[in-house]
């Protein structure tokens, strides 16, 4: 938890330095709630509850996460199609191996790209490097349904896993962090 606070921080610093206040704002906010004291560490049975609540995979995506303050929601979504070509021919691998710089790990901005395929919506990941993947499909309309949202960031997790042959392959989550005061705020 301390190195993802370091990075939002530094992170922040970068978005400072791009006159970008509110995000680099946001950024150090968080990687001071990253950084904070650690938390004591559960008992055997409540360490899968535990678990659960740092991150909320897609597959129950209203479910609450508890943290300080239940202030914000984690939601986090797998890009598919990591390991194939773009169109231009680039390299989705190379384009993550190059966002990583090196590291297991690596938190990069990110927006999304609609198109319509075989009359379905699809949601390109891009970063300023070019596209990463996509949203699965089964995912499309719950990320889409936090669009305009009391949203606090939307964001990239980047990391490096070894597979069992000795190859590695970079994979990639889009996080929304929904801001749960806000929403409460608009829904009152």
């Amino acid at each position: 938890m301390k190195i993802l606070g370091a990075l939002f921080i530094l992170a922040g610093v970068i978005l400072f330095a791009q006159f970008q206040y509110l995000p680099a704002f946001i950024c150090v906010v968080l990687g001071a709630i990253f950084m904070g004291k650690p938390r004591p560490q559960p008992d055997e049975e409540e360490e899968e509850e535990a678990s659960d609540r740092e991150l909320v995979r897609v597959d129950a995506p209203l479910q609450k996460v508890r943290t300080a303050g239940a202030e914000h929601r984690r939601l986090a979504f797998p890009v598919d199609g990591v390991t194939v070509n773009n169109d231009d021919g680039s390299s989705r691998q190379e384009i993550l191996r190059d966002l990583c710089d090196g590291e297991d790990m690596a938190i990069v901005e990110l927006w999304f790209d609609d198109y319509l395929f075989g009359g379905k919506l699809h949601i390109r990941v891009m970063t300023d490097r070019g596209c990463i993947g996509e949203i699965r499909l089964k995912d499309v309309p719950t990320v889409r349904s936090y669009f305009g949202k009391s949203v606090r960031m939307i964001y990239g997790e980047l990391n490096r896993e070894e597979r069992e042959n000795g190859t590695e392959v970079y994979l990639a989550d889009v996080v929304i962090i929904e801001d749960m005061v806000a929403k409460e705020t608009a829904e009152a």
